[in-house]
């Protein structure tokens, strides 16, 4: 494909994912969409309900999805390491068994974990377990074939032979090299957690509601004016995390290259 093809790619993708964003924001700011969009005015009444309705939801799904994400760098993070370094022939069933979570639908597992983690379910500790093993794939996904990388690994073995710490190696040379892979990992694993929905409906506990289940209500039980309101609200709470992860993305650039 050529440039200009590439271009005009890269311009309906943009599109097709900014369209449906433009007109929940029109919804959300309309008086009466019934009306038309901004038919009867334009108002900010609908966001100030909706962050008052929906903002236990949106903090508690944050502080989750954060928990996941440091669990998989802190998990997923040496296991990939493992998987694409070690000779060991247990490495293939332990990649397959961490990625089976993925051919399992969403309600069998919510099912299955309730069924023989029950005590587990009032303290949050269930939820938290059933977003990791949802996420976990996909930083492995995400990781293993940077670790695989042969140029990493022979930046790696000069920094260590020229007398670096294992710890300085992971800092300066593993770290930046892996950097765009590692904000993959998290952005993924945010969003996914954030988002889920099947988990966090049948596990978590219903007087704590996470955002996804309250953003299912308001479509189902309320005005798609509020329902829109929610849905931004819920969209901005992902920028915060992808501006952060950009920022760390482009620092590790910015520091690419062994430095023993």
């Amino acid at each position: 494909m050529n440039t200009v093809g590439i271009r005009i790619a890269v311009t309906l993708c943009v599109v097709f994912v900014l369209f449906p964003v433009l007109l929940s924001f029109a919804a959300a700011t309309s008086v009466n969409s019934a009306q038309g969009l901004w038919g009867d005015g334009f108002t900010g009444e609908w966001l100030a309900t909706a962050w008052e309705q929906i903002r236990p939801t949106l903090g508690r799904s944050a502080v989750v999805a954060a928990a996941v994400v440091a669990a998989n760098l802190v998990i997923g993070g040496p296991l990939a390491m493992w998987i694409a370094r070690s000779g060991s022939g247990l490495r293939h069933a332990v990649s397959f068994l961490a990625t089976l979570p993925l051919a399992v639908p969403g309600i069998a597992l919510s099912i299955g974990l309730i069924t023989v983690y029950p005590e587990l379910r009032p303290s949050g500790l269930l939820l938290f377990a059933g977003h990791v093993l949802l996420t976990l794939p996909f930083t492995l996904a995400a990781l293993v074939p940077i670790f695989a990388d042969r140029e990493l690994r022979a930046c790696e073995d000069v920094a260590l032979s020229l007398g670096s710490s294992s710890a300085r190696v992971l800092a300066t040379v593993t770290v930046p090299v892996s950097a765009a892979a590692l904000a993959q990992a998290v952005i993924t694993t945010f969003a996914l957690s954030f988002g889920e929905f099947n988990i966090s409906f049948f596990i978590n506990p219903p007087a704590t509601p996470m955002v996804p289940f309250a953003l299912f209500d308001a479509y189902s039980t309320q005005r798609l004016e509020l329902a829109s309101a929610k849905t931004m609200l819920f969209i901005l709470c992902i920028v915060p995390v992808l501006l952060a992860v950009m920022l760390f993305q482009r620092s590790s650039r910015s520091q690419k290259g062994p430095t023993p």
